[in-house]
């Protein structure tokens, strides 16, 4: 039973398995970057960043304050 039920999380992980490259989905190659405007509350910035990369994490590459709030620059973690 446990052979049955490892070969199945195998088959799941490596199902997109191309010339010995993982599933993209899963194992993406490079992280998401993005830009998050947000009004004149950087928390809002967070928040947003927070909701784009998930549970993985972000980290913050720069912000940019303008007359019209923050700008954030930022890139997810893998």
């Amino acid at each position: 039973m446990r052979w049955i039920l490892f070969a199945t999380i195998v088959a799941l992980l490596f199902g997109g398995c191309r010339m010995g490259r993982l599933n993209p989905k899963l194992f993406p190659k490079e992280a998401k970057s993005a830009t998050v405007t947000c009004g004149k509350n950087f928390d809002l910035c967070e928040v947003k960043a927070d909701h784009i990369c998930g549970f993985k994490g972000y980290k913050i590459l720069s912000k940019q304050k303008t007359e019209k709030g923050y700008t954030a620059q930022i890139k997810c973690y893998r």
